[in-house]
């Protein structure tokens, strides 16, 4: 009976699933960075958020204005602030949406230049 009463809880857990979602576009920044008593300078790789559609002309026409800038905001609030309070379920949702942005956009970029030298392939 313990043993089943244990199953039970387990199958139980609570679980949650990301459902719905945003299409965002990761634009590069990039920033020279000098070193120190040196000619030489690395590149620092920073990114922006930007919306799939930048303004939405039919929510505007029909007198919904903040809506025709929704999507925009929404997409900036990724990469405006980092670091948002998790204390909120909203902190924790942008907080994950942060994480996963600048993940993919990093090794999507870090694919792209690989794949676009010549001469290297995936055995290296």
């Amino acid at each position: 009976r313990e043993k089943e009463r244990e199953r039970k809880r387990e199958r139980r857990r609570e679980r949650f699933r990301w459902s719905g979602g945003e299409i965002v576009q990761a634009m590069a920044y990039d920033y020279p960075i000098p070193g120190f008593d040196t000619f030489n300078t690395i590149n620092l790789r920073l990114w922006k958020a930007c919306p799939s559609k930048e303004f939405d002309f039919h929510a505007f026409n029909r007198g919904q204005y903040i809506d025709a800038v929704k999507e925009r905001q929404r997409a900036e609030y990724i990469s405006a602030v980092l670091y948002p309070n998790d204390n909120t379920w909203e902190g924790k949702e942008l907080r994950l949406k942060q994480q996963y942005f600048f993940v993919c956009a990093s090794i999507q970029d870090a694919l792209r230049r690989f794949k676009k030298k010549e001469g290297r392939s995936w055995e290296d």
